[in-house]
C-alpha cells in the first residue's frame, strides 16, 4: 500500500466513521460496524481489510464470530482523527483530549462523574436497545450481539471504581447494564 492510498482511505467519510465506531465499540464485528456507519456489509468488509493491511485493526475468531478491534497503532490513528475533527470544528484538540479521555478527568469530581454518566447512558441505551429489539430471537443471537460489550463494561467499571464519590443514579443505570449483560450471557 502506498502512502497516498492510506491518506485517501482515511480522509473519506465511511472509513473514518468505521475507525471511530471500532474505537467506540471496542471489540465488535463487521455487521455492527455496518449498521453504525450506514454502509453495506461488502463495503465495510473492504474497509476493514484495508485497515488490517495498514496495521490498524486485528481480527480474532471466537467460535463462529469474527471480531475486530483496534491495534495500538489504530488507537493512535483514532486520536489523530479525533484531533483533526475537533480542529476542523474550531475547538482546541487538547481540551477534548484532556476533558474527555484522560484518567485525570475521570477522577476529577464532577467532571469525572459527568464523563462516566455520559458513558453509562450511551452504553445503557445501546445494550437496552439490542436486548429489547431481539427479545424474539434465540438466546445465542442475543449473546452474539451483546457479548462484545463485555470489555466496555469492564472499562467502565474500572472508571467507576476510580472515583471517590458517584451519584446513585449513575450507579443504578450501570447496575442495570450489568444485570442485562449477566442475564443474557448466563441464559
Amino acid at each position: 500500500m502506498t502512502k497516498e492510498y492510506a491518506e485517501q482511505l482515511f480522509l473519506q467519510e465511511k472509513p473514518a466513521l468505521a475507525l471511530l465506531a471500532i474505537w467506540s465499540l471496542q471489540k465488535t464485528y463487521a455487521s455492527i460496524i455496518t449498521k453504525e456507519i450506514n454502509s453495506t456489509f461488502a463495503h465495510t468488509t473492504k474497509i476493514l481489510i484495508k485497515m488490517e493491511e495498514h496495521g490498524l485493526v486485528n481480527f480474532s475468531l471466537e467460535g463462529r464470530v469474527k471480531y475486530v478491534e483496534l491495534t495500538e497503532h489504530g488507537y493512535r490513528v483514532v486520536d489523530a482523527l479525533k484531533s483533526l475533527i475537533i480542529a476542523l470544528e474550531g475547538e482546541d484538540p487538547e481540551d477534548f483530549i484532556n476533558g474527555h479521555n484522560s484518567e485525570e478527568s475521570l477522577q476529577d469530581g464532577n467532571n469525572g462523574q459527568t464523563a462516566i454518566a455520559e458513558k453509562v447512558d450511551k452504553l445503557h441505551s445501546t445494550i437496552s436497545s439490542i436486548y429489547e429489539d431481539n427479545t424474539n430471537n434465540d438466546s445465542e443471537t442475543i449473546k452474539r450481539k451483546i457479548g462484545p460489550f463485555s470489555r466496555e463494561i469492564q472499562l467502565l467499571l474500572n472508571d467507576i471504581n476510580g472515583l471517590d464519590v458517584l451519584d446513585d443514579s449513575i450507579l443504578n443505570r450501570f447496575t442495570e447494564i450489568q444485570d442485562i449483560f449477566d442475564n443474557v450471557m448466563n441464559s
